[in-house]
């Protein structure tokens, strides 16, 4: 009899182990071999010590790719992301700001390739250098609210350029969990600071509407293509450049901390982390 029990009782402990170990087999923490990172500058982080100038790419070995491969202990992490890149610089020869030429970001994808990340789009037809590039050079007013209706009509166009290159990157590498990677919140919700360019109020409001829009338009191509989004406009509330803990610089560069109107590293840090916490659960099921 007290064998007998006791062998029930192992039985018991097994049939547990078991059935814990199926019920747990979904929850898993994903890991991951072989990541690409593509994208412009908010992905590359120019003069965000330490940098890689990378043909005129102008990498920094601490932008977010480089801290998430890290932390989430990547095999081999391939970081093509180039400043200046647009949507069209994926697929096709970039010519970089030192003149060279550099090979489309997509050829870095292969099969194998299980974890890729994009953050691309506000370079399309010049629009992140017609809201802060050109305006942080004026000595005058930036007027771009008389640029609305062409701000409109490029972002009209950067959804279904978007569709296209997720497209491209889930032939190339089919098993990949690829996510789509937002821009941060630039300008704070009212009001002016010495460390944005001159802008009437009626631009300032054009420049956090064309920021907006942007991320809309990136998330709508997120949804269409069914790769995961990466929200860092709403994550970034409160750090935009006016704050008292920004993570995107001032109108005026330093070539040790940032590049003008580009990334901080508290914002490389905060990003890098947000991705952690979403690429450390099981993706969402379609």
């Amino acid at each position: 009899m007290t064998a007998l029990r006791l062998v029930a009782a192992v039985l018991t402990v097994l049939l547990v182990l078991v059935l814990g170990s199926l019920g747990s087999g979904d929850d898993r923490e994903p890991t991951y071999t072989r990541y690409v990172s593509m994208g412009d500058s908010f992905t590359a982080a120019p003069f965000v010590p330490v940098n890689d100038i990378a043909y005129g790419c102008y990498r920094s070995t601490n932008n977010y790719p480089a801290q998430l491969a890290r932390a989430l202990g990547v095999r081999e992490h391939v970081d093509r992301s180039c400043s200046g890149a647009r949507t069209l610089d994926l697929t096709g020869r970039q010519l970089t700001a030192r003149g060279s030429r550099v090979a489309p970001q997509v050829e870095a994808l292969t099969p194998e390739t299980d974890l890729v990340t994009i953050g691309i789009g506000a370079n399309n037809y010049r629009l992140y250098a017609r809201l802060a590039t050109v305006c942080r050079k004026l000595t005058t007013v930036c007027p771009l609210d008389d640029q609305r209706v062409l701000f409109g009509r490029i972002l009209d166009q950067l959804r279904p350029a978007l569709v296209g290159t997720v497209t491209e990157v889930q032939q190339r590498s089919p098993r990949a969990r690829i996510v789509l990677v937002g821009y941060p919140r630039l300008l704070p919700p009212s009001g002016d600071c010495r460390r944005l360019p001159r802008m009437r109020p009626q631009d300032r409001a054009t420049f956090r509407a064309v920021n907006l829009r942007l991320v809309e338009e990136m998330s709508a191509a997120a949804d269409q293509t069914g790769v995961e989004y990466a929200d860092f406009y709403t994550a970034s509330a409160g750090h935009d450049i006016c704050a008292r803990e920004p993570w995107v610089q001032g109108r005026v560069g330093d070539g040790r901390v940032a590049a003008a109107l580009h990334p901080l590293r508290a914002g490389q840090d905060a990003l890098a982390d947000l991705l952690e916490d979403q690429l450390r659960e099981p993706p969402p099921r379609a």
